[in-house]
């Protein structure tokens, strides 16, 4: 093990590794912008905060080139991708485009756009928005949700691309 990092030599790209040995799921949180169109972004801090009621959170970097998008949506999905979805997880990880394909979504109870292949989606309305160190934390109540249980789904270890499975049958 090495030596522990002090705060007064903090190095953000080490902190950044450490913090790479938790695996996470992938998940992509879509939106609708103000012209209908649907937006998608990657996020690794998703967390169930409450099961009665069902509220989820996340967190969005206000750099983020879609923080008005996500900070002015009244509703949001949480789509947990696919063990075959690199491609999507890369491309909505990056900065740019963002829009969603209409072919690729539908819509559930709250009208936010949902992922038509994902291993779970929750339908979420905005709770609350929380400015938290360089982030906000955002908190949706799940209205409804869908989910495909024999499907193995997209992880993140040590910056690389993992599947989650279940050995159940």
């Amino acid at each position: 093990m090495s030596e522990p990092e002090s705060l007064s030599q903090f190095d953000p790209k080490a902190y950044r590794s450490a913090l790479g040995g938790f695996g996470t799921g992938v998940a992509l949180v879509a939106a609708h912008d103000q012209q209908g169109r649907a937006h998608g972004l990657i996020v690794n801090s998703l967390t169930s905060v409450s099961l009665h009621p069902p509220i989820m959170l996340w967190c969005l970097a206000n750099s983020s080139g879609a923080f008005e998008v996500f900070t002015s949506c009244p509703a949001f999905s949480l789509n947990i991708l696919r063990s075959d979805d690199h491609e999507v997880a890369q491309r909505f990880s990056r900065r740019g485009d963002r829009i969603i394909p209409p072919d690729q979504v539908c819509t559930l109870e709250t009208g936010a756009p949902v992922l038509v292949a994902a291993v779970a989606s929750l339908d979420c309305r905005m709770r609350l928005r929380q400015p938290m160190g360089d982030h906000e934390v955002i908190y949706g109540d799940v209205i409804t949700y869908r989910a495909d249980p024999g499907v193995d789904a997209l992880g993140f270890f040590r910056g690389k691309f993992v599947t989650l499975t279940s050995d159940e049958s």
